[in-house]
Order: C-alpha cells, then structure tokens, then sequence
C-alpha cells in the first residue's frame, strides 16, 4: 500500500464565493422582513467551511483509493467488534447518503475489503464484515486522517474547542 503525504492546508486564494455572497445576498435579502444578515452570513460561512473541509479530506482520502462514504462504511464496520453487521444498521450510523449502502457495499466486497453474506434468520437481510484487507487499509490511511484533523484545530486552545462543539450543537438542535 502506497503511503501518500498530507496535503498542505488549502491555499488561501481570492475568495469569489465569499465576496459575491457577501455583496450580492446581503444586498438583495434586506427586502425580507426576516433577512438577519449576522445569521445568513454565519450560515454561509458554515456551509462553505464544510465545503472546503469535505473537498480536503476527499482529495487525502483519494490517495488511498477511499471515499468519503467508503471510509464511513469501514469505520462502522471496523468499529463493530468483529461482529456482522446488517446493511440496514450501517445505513442508519452512516454520516452520508443512507440511500446508495448497497452500492457502497458491493465496492468494498468487490475490491475484497468487506466480505457479505445472507442473513440466515433474516431472509431478505444482508451481514457485513470488514476483511483484513479493509482493516489494514483503514489502518494506512488513519494516522493522516487524524493527523490532518489534529492540524486543522491546531491553532485552537482547548476551550475554543469545547466552545465551537457547542456552538455546533446548538446550531445542529435550531435545525429540528
């Protein structure tokens, strides 16, 4: 398995995005009773610091033949104590798409890094194991993922941590 490097932190070029959001929506939202631009610009800043967090990690994971959806699905089942796992189940721990698992699946059974078979008390399920191949795979890619995260929240003291988690959940429970 190659070893690839951690990619440097994303350049930081002109932002377009920003610029036009921040000219262009702020503009035209004061016509709504309800435009409150600290919160829309806090919003688009959210979305676009996952964008540029999931383009990261897509592009680390890629040196490694993952996905981010390939990487979810082994670290469920790597974390399942070697216990079979129904599809079912994976689809609802997954942090991306429930609706592809079975494509997901059948690419980890085909590149030999999970293994399936029938559910023999459930006829219509299926039971999901990772393969050592996908346990020393995750394992290759893992120090650099965690590396990379580590890198990331560097620059945070340990409280503007726990803060930002907060702040996230709280943002996370204004959306149910």
């Amino acid at each position: 398995m190659k070893k690839r490097p951690i990619p440097p932190a994303l350049p930081v070029a002109e932002d377009l995005r920003a610029s036009y959001y921040w000219t262009r929506i702020r503009e035209f939202g004061k016509k709504y009773k309800a435009f409150d631009w600290p919160a829309v610009r806090t919003l688009l800043t959210f979305v676009y610091t996952y964008d540029v967090l999931m383009v990261h990690f897509t592009k680390l994971m890629a040196g490694y033949g993952l996905s981010p959806a390939v990487f979810n699905v082994l670290m469920i089942l790597s974390r399942s104590s070697g216990k079979k796992l129904k599809q079912h189940d994976i689809s609802k721990l997954l942090l991306v798409s429930r609706a592809n698992v079975t494509g997901l699946v059948n690419a980890l059974v085909r590149k030999g890094l999970a293994k399936r078979e029938a559910d023999r008390s459930d006829g219509r399920a299926w039971l999901v194991k990772i393969t050592p191949k996908g346990k020393a795979l995750l394992e290759s890619y893992l120090p650099h993922h965690y590396t990379t995260i580590h890198r990331i929240f560097s620059e945070f003291k340990p409280d503007e941590k726990k803060e930002l988690f907060r702040l996230l959940c709280k943002f996370k429970s204004g959306i149910r």
